[in-house]
């Protein structure tokens, strides 16, 4: 990960044309400028130069960004907003001590999901020409590892599922670049050790952050793909049980939303409702951000009020973090689900 000195020319660059404060969501709600990138790389400018400093209150406006990419993918100067604001973080991570204290707590709690895991029953693979590495990150695992063998079985695939840790990416967004670091340098090491650089993943999120793994490491090729674009490119024709009624949240990051949408589209038996801003965040990043719940509230109420108007009791995501977020906001309304485990479960 690059200082924020060294994202001083991309900070520059920003023209402060506002288009940014269309797309963010939180900005929706504040209308505070501080909020939203712009605003953010105005402060962050000072910070560089030295007429700022790290304080709690500048802190606190990089905790709300929802690190949703959406300012990004909106950005005529195509800036990273999400890599400049962890570079910023990690510089607030160096000069608070809690912050160290916070890290360590956070290890602990995502150490359960594998402990868990080396005491249940393993998925078993079929034997297959091609091999695939599965990474199900902290928890996606527990629930999905017997939902991918048995999808990518269906296309030919063998599935070799080693003892991972996290992709890092939780530490990443808090600006722990140590362990950040160590997280990509396990990962890279497993694949090391089975020799295989095909990896299959059903969470956006840590598809997304072990990309980063090829930036990192240039000497090595390695292909990281969400399960569904392995479906769509062996072109599995699949069929539910019985016909369900499904709405599905895409998750921020969530690059090939085309190939979910092939198999929602093509799947037998499976009536798919888009919903209203269904590409839109569910706010999960401000979960952990307390003294700012009536703002995020209003980002929960509006994805729970557009689940619920497609009069679908079913929806799926992609990735562990919406669907821990759709649960807790569901009131029992409707039932969430990781798309790969519904279809493997669902499937003739």
């Amino acid at each position: 990960m690059k200082s924020l000195a060294e994202y001083k020319d991309e900070i520059h660059s920003c023209s402060k044309c506002g288009l940014c404060q269309s797309v963010c969501p939180i900005y929706k709600i504040t209308g505070n400028d501080c909020t939203v990138s712009r605003g953010m790389f105005i402060m962050l400018k000072q910070l560089i130069k030295g007429e700022l400093k790290m304080s709690k209150k500048l802190n606190r406006y990089l905790d709300l960004c929802l690190k949703c990419n959406a300012c990004t993918k909106f950005c005529p100067s195509g800036i990273d907003v999400v890599d400049i604001i962890a570079s910023a973080k990690a510089e607030y991570f160096k000069q608070h001590k809690t912050e160290k204290l916070k890290s360590a707590i956070l290890k602990l709690l995502l150490k359960f999901p594998r402990l868990l895991h080396k005491y249940t029953p393993k998925a078993k693979s079929k034997t297959f020409e091609k091999k695939v590495i599965y990474f199900g990150g902290c928890g996606s695992t527990l629930k999905t590892e017997k939902a991918i063998v048995k999808l990518l079985n269906s296309a030919n695939i063998e599935v070799i599922i080693p003892e991972f840790e996290c992709c890092g990416y939780p530490f990443f967004v808090r600006g722990d670049t140590e362990s950040y670091k160590a997280c990509i340098d396990k990962f890279y090491n497993t694949l090391n050790k089975y020799g295989i650089y095909d990896v299959v993943t059903n969470c956006a999120t840590c598809e997304k952050t072990l990309n980063s793994v090829s930036k990192i490491y240039n000497n090595i090729n390695i292909n990281i793909k969400n399960v569904f674009e392995y479906i769509k490119e062996n072109n599995l024709k699949l069929e539910l049980n019985k016909e369900k009624t499904v709405t599905y949240h895409k998750p921020c990051n969530l690059d090939n939303f085309e190939n979910v949408k092939w198999i929602l589209e093509n799947t037998k038996n499976l009536n798919y409702i888009e919903m209203k801003d269904f590409d839109e965040c569910c706010g999960f990043e401000g979960l952990t951000n307390f003294n700012d719940r009536k703002i995020l509230s209003k980002i929960y109420k509006q994805k729970h009020e557009n689940i619920k108007n497609t009069g679908a009791k079913t929806v799926l995501t992609s990735c562990l973090a919406c669907a821990v977020t759709l649960k807790l906001h569901s009131h029992n309304k409707y039932k969430v689900q990781d798309f790969a485990e519904f279809l493997a479960k669902n499937i003739k």
